[in-house]
């Protein structure tokens, strides 16, 4: 088959290439074509290697799993309940697991109900939500000193799945469904759990449970419970660097 010249002519597995002047370069498997640019080194890449040594190096601890169950203990802060006199009256929520609150309940007369719980019971790696190469995260920090922004790099956070029980004490059934009723508009599909690191993290309700009645001392020997276990997926944040405007990457020792 006639090709013209300047023009790419592909038959069958094969590809063809013709100069204007008509004099042929080269015909190959197509397959065998595959881009050379992923070799070629670039300031991107170099700053990605730089990044990701010195990300090796860092201690990095930022406390996410413990920012993360603040978040969740101030969401569940705000709810309360109408009295018999028509009063909206507050309930706190506490950290603590489920064998601590029977305890606390049974050896403490003062407790007020209704109360909440809340403890973490589990994390674990999100490979669905895992980058599956290092990638490069940019953002800017406005400098009030200098009065400039800052350009900040780093690698992608890891994502992680982080589950809590949600434990609601109570003694009179109408209290424990007013509470559920406002736990569940939290809920609508998902809560919002916002730290200082992150704006995106979200929390679901996997299932409930129904745990009857309970007994402890000086409450008539009746308390109500109700566990919610509940999914939070957030990530744990990478170091973050500095680009300064020679190019060169210091460690970001402000919070953002």
């Amino acid at each position: 088959m006639a090709t013209n010249p300047g023009s790419v002519n592909l038959s069958g597995s094969t590809v063809s290439y013709t100069s204007e002047s008509g004099v042929f370069l080269s015909t190959s498997a197509i397959e065998e074509y595959t881009s050379r640019s992923s070799r070629w080194d670039t300031r991107e890449g170099d700053i990605r290697k730089q990044i990701y040594r010195m990300t090796q190096t860092e201690s990095n601890i930022s406390f996410i799993y413990k920012e993360s169950l603040r978040s969740m203990i101030a969401s569940f802060n705000d709810i309360g309940y109408i009295n018999s006199d028509n009063k909206l009256i507050g309930t706190k929520c506490i950290h603590a697991n489920a064998e601590r609150a029977i305890a606390k309940l049974k050896q403490e007369n003062n407790t007020i109900l209704p109360v909440l719980s809340i403890s973490q019971t589990v994390s674990e790696d999100d490979d669905k939500r895992r980058r599956n190469e290092s990638v490069l995260m940019h953002d800017k920090y406005w400098d009030e000193d200098k009065q400039r922004a800052i350009r900040i790099l780093s690698l992608a956070p890891r994502p992680v799945t982080v589950r809590y029980s949600l434990n609601i004490w109570a003694k009179y059934m109408a209290n424990m469904d007013q509470i559920l009723e406002q736990v569940r508009l939290k809920f609508n599909p998902e809560m919002q759990v916002p730290t200082k690191y992150s704006t995106i993290a979200k929390a679901l309700i996997d299932s409930e449970e129904d745990l009857g009645k309970i007994e402890a001392a000086d409450k008539e020997d009746r308390v109500l419970k109700k566990t919610l276990n509940i999914t939070l997926r957030t990530y744990i944040p990478s170091p973050k660097f500095m680009l300064t405007s020679t190019g060169k990457i210091e460690k970001f020792l402000v919070e953002v």
